[in-house]
C-alpha cells in the first residue's frame, strides 16, 4: 500500500512516544518573561543543583498550553512538529514555546510555502494509518476536506500521489536534504547538474 504496513506505523507510533518524553515542559503562556531565562543544572556527581542563566546548549521549553496544543498533533507525526517548531524557537531568539510561538511557526510556514521531505512524509504516513484503521473498521477514512482535496487533485490530471515515490527517489539524490540548508541543496544539485551534462 505505498509507504508502510500497519506494523510498521505501528513501530513508527511507539517511536514517537518515546521520542515526546523527552520534551520539557514548565508554566504557562502567562507566566511573565523573565529578564535573563535561568536554568537549574545538576551536577551529575553530587547531585549538587546550580541556577545559571540559559545558553544554547539547553531545550526549548514548552508551556503546558502549547504542550496541550503539540498533544492535537497525531502521534506519529508529534515529534517532527515539536523539533520544527522547536528549531523555529531557536533561529528567532525564543527560549520557551508558547502558543503564540507555534502560530508564528505556522503562519512563517504558510508564507514560505513549503514543508521539508520528512514533514511531508510523516503526513503521507499518518493518513495512511488512518485509511488502514478505517479500512479495518469497515468505515471511509477520509475526511470530506481529504476528499474535496482529492477530487481537486483528480480533475486537474492527478492521477497518483507523488509523495509515494518521493521516500525512494531521495534515496537516489546526491544530496541529503535533512542535513543541508536549501542554499547548500542548491549549490549541490547544480554541481552534480554540471557533472552530469
Amino acid at each position: 500500500m505505498g509507504i508502510g504496513t500497519a506494523e510498521e506505523l505501528a513501530l513508527a507510533e511507539v517511536k514517537a512516544e518515546e521520542a515526546m518524553k523527552r520534551t520539557t515542559v514548565e508554566g504557562t503562556d502567562a507566566d511573565p518573561e523573565p529578564e535573563v531565562p535561568m536554568v537549574v543544572s545538576k551536577c551529575p556527581y553530587t547531585g549538587h543543583a546550580q541556577e545559571r542563566p540559559r545558553d544554547a546548549r539547553d531545550p526549548v521549553v514548552w508551556t503546558r498550553e502549547a504542550f496541550e496544543r503539540l498533544r492535537l498533533v497525531p502521534l506519529i507525526a508529534r515529534p517532527l512538529a515539536r523539533n520544527t517548531v522547536e528549531r523555529f524557537a531557536r533561529e528567532h531568539g525564543f527560549w520557551r514555546v508558547t502558543t503564540r510561538v507555534m502560530d508564528e511557526n505556522k503562519q512563517a510556514m504558510i508564507e514560505a510555502d513549503e514543508f521539508d521531505m520528512d514533514t511531508m512524509l510523516v503526513m503521507f504516513k499518518e493518513l495512511q494509518a488512518k485509511q488502514l484503521k478505517a479500512a479495518a473498521e469497515g468505515v471511509d477514512g477520509l475526511t470530506p476536506e481529504m476528499r474535496r482535496f482529492i477530487e481537486e487533485a483528480k480533475a486537474s490530471g492527478v492521477t497518483r500521489c507523488p509523495i509515494r515515490d518521493i521516500e525512494e527517489q531521495a534515496g537516489k539524490c546526491p544530496v541529503d536534504f535533512r542535513t543541508v540548508s536549501p542554499e547548500e541543496a542548491k549549490r549541490a544539485i547544480e554541481e552534480f547538474a554540471r557533472k552530469e551534462s
